[in-house]
């Protein structure tokens, strides 16, 4: 979970306002984009997985006595909103009207995709989050791990230029195999290197690349929300998928230096398991950076779970509350009924106008 405000102030009567913030490298391009509305959004399982909308005025001062410029990008390489390179840090200010304490919360980093004047009188701007980059950046040649190398030392030298990488600390380093290579796709030999650990990979709010351990069976709420007086919730309507929910996960190695090495993992309880009427899916995904049987099944655990997490949605419609993100483990009470899970996607918007925050809450079992 995000920092920032403490409950009582989101459950009560409070002020809402987004700073944006252009960058281009390392140089400040306008330290206060103004924004008519917009959304952020996070969904586990996407290349990318979060976003942002915004749309801006044509024409408007960036603060209180400054001029008024032209928002729209046109030619301008170096313009705020332009896309050859320009980035958006997004944070969510909220203010308590009883004490006036402020507390500022970090959305998140994005790229600039792209941008459109609608005739109306405003922008629209799109973006993506860091790991873009990781997409965009296509090694040109197939990349060997280095002598000695191991998953974080790989995952490090993976990254774009002036990318970082932070790893959890219950994560354990373990050697890379040397009878390898990853083709031109850094996102997904990332996401190779993640699943084969087994890892979560993330993003932060400053645009760090995160790798992190898987979530634990049983979800340890964060954040309480209920419905009633002083609750959040505002709808929970329930749904429900068989798309893509698998129920079986194979890994194997594909190392050619190692014995065959397979582990299966399974869901054996409940409505999905695989001697039941739902009947076996299976999933089947390979590593050479899978050496041993127990990290074959640490892998196939781990992306089970992952891939069984959002099968059963809680999709929660409550008050805006910034310090939501992927993973996070919250606990939803509605007309007396409480449920644990973690939330899958989340819709958070920027200003007061935008409507209700969307949080999908993946239940699994």
């Amino acid at each position: 979970m995000r920092s920032g405000p403490p409950d009582d102030v989101l459950d009560g009567s409070c002020a809402w306002w987004p700073t944006v913030t252009s960058w281009l490298g390392g140089t400040l391009l306008s330290a206060t984009v103004p924004i008519l509305s917009g959304h952020v959004t996070g969904k586990a399982g996407q290349d990318v997985p979060e976003q942002v909308t915004l749309s801006v005025p044509r024409y408007a001062a960036p603060g209180p006595g400054q001029n008024v410029i032209d928002w729209r990008p046109g030619q301008n390489l170096v313009h705020p909103l332009a896309r050859y390179g320009q980035e958006l840090q997004v944070s969510i200010n909220v203010a308590s009207q009883v004490t006036g304490d402020v507390w500022t919360t970090r959305v998140g980093r994005f790229l600039i995709t792209d941008w459109a004047d609608d005739d109306s009188g405003q922008i629209t701007v799109a973006g993506d989050g860091l790991l873009r980059r990781s997409i965009d950046d296509a090694l040109t040649t197939p990349l060997v791990p280095l002598a000695g190398g191991t998953l974080m030392s790989e995952a490090r030298r993976l990254l774009p230029a002036g990318m970082g990488a932070s790893f959890d600390a219950a994560l354990v380093d373990r050697a890379c195999p040397k009878s390898m290579a990853w083709s031109s796709n850094r996102r997904v030999a990332l996401q190779e290197i993640a699943d084969a650990w087994p890892a979560l990979l993330r993003t932060d709010e400053w645009g760090q690349v995160l790798f992190e351990a898987p979530l634990p069976d049983v979800p340890v709420p964060v954040l309480y929300l209920t419905d009633g007086v002083r609750g959040t919730v505002i709808k929970a309507p329930r749904t429900d998928t068989r798309s893509d929910s698998f129920n079986r996960v194979v890994a194997r190695s594909s190392a050619v230096d190692t014995a065959d090495i397979q582990a299966i993992a399974e869901q054996t309880t409940g409505p999905m398991a695989t001697t039941g009427p739902y009947g076996p899916v299976t999933k089947i995904f390979s590593s050479p950076l899978i050496a041993t049987t127990s990290a074959a099944l640490a892998s196939a655990k781990t992306v089970l779970a992952n891939a069984l997490r959002p099968t059963r949605v809680l999709p929660l419609q409550l008050a805006p509350d910034p310090r939501i993100t992927i993973d996070d483990a919250l606990s939803a009470t509605r007309n007396g009924e409480t449920v644990l899970g973690y939330a899958t996607a989340y819709d958070l918007p920027l200003t007061v106008g935008d409507g209700v925050m969307r949080v999908d809450l993946g239940i699994s079992g």
